[in-house]
């Protein structure tokens, strides 16, 4: 017997966003660590830029802080990078 399921716009948008976010984390390797340095290089920003996203919870994969240097999750940085490419006002 078939049977429909409604969900409302906002739960399938939920649904596909985690489904892809899965999908990516699966399809890469290990995650790395990258220091504020890297993340600012491979997104064209400046380190006091990553630390202020970082302060405000930009990136939610971090380690560090009480005076150890900030890491940053690698999946994370290549999605905002992937984000910022495929954005219609990317340069």
């Amino acid at each position: 017997m078939n049977q429909v399921v409604v969900i409302s716009p906002d739960e399938l948008k939920a649904l596909i966003h985690s489904a892809i976010s899965e999908a990516l984390v699966a399809s890469k390797g290990p995650e790395a660590w990258l220091p504020v340095a890297t993340v600012a290089a491979r997104l064209r920003k400046s380190e006091k830029t990553i630390r202020n996203w970082i302060r405000e919870g930009r990136f939610t994969r971090v380690s560090g802080g009480d005076g150890s240097p900030y890491l940053v999750s690698s999946l994370e940085v290549d999605e905002l990078s992937r984000s910022a490419n495929s954005s219609p006002d990317a340069s």
